[in-house]
């Protein structure tokens, strides 16, 4: 055996792989739903999981501004495979959050298994629940996916 047999997966690989299994649970679940139940009927069941999943997470927020989740995010995300960075400005007397985030595993995670990008079932159920929930106004601006360097979404306070 050679000593790269008998040590094992490094670290980063061992990180690579849990972050990826963790990135496609997402799109495996509404891919298995849409097989399972056809088009609308998986495309509803999984709105409705992912709003009861939406509601758990963001319950720890409760009573927070927009502007403390956002820099939460900044330190939970990266340990999730994310690169992440948040700017904040102020326009017309009010605050305004731009979000980039450069690396996305579940973009990385579904091009290398060849399954359909996962911006519509994540991060537009985010902007979707995040509205419906009255938490945020979020707005994408960039899209890597389009061929932008990063994804870019501008977040105002709901009103």
């Amino acid at each position: 055996m050679s000593d790269k047999e008998q040590k094992g997966m490094s670290w980063e690989q061992q990180r690579e792989i849990l972050i990826s299994a963790n990135a496609l649970k997402l799109p495996l679940l509404h891919q298995n739903l849409i097989d399972t139940y056809g088009e609308q009927k998986g495309n509803e069941i999984y709105e409705e999981i992912f709003e009861t999943n939406y509601k758990k997470r963001t319950k720890q927020f409760e009573g927070k501004d927009i502007g403390d989740i956002m820099m939460a995010e900044v330190n939970i995300f990266p340990a999730m495979g994310w690169e992440i960075r948040i700017e904040k400005k102020e326009e017309n007397n009010e605050p305004v959050w731009y979000e980039h985030l450069s690396k996305c595993p579940h973009l990385d995670a579904t091009r290398k298994r060849n399954l359909p990008l996962p911006c519509g079932i994540i991060c537009d159920m985010d902007v979707k629940m995040a509205t419906k929930h009255k938490l945020g106004r979020w707005k994408r601006l960039k899209h890597m996916p389009a061929g932008d360097s990063e994804c870019l979404f501008e977040i105002r306070r709901y009103k």
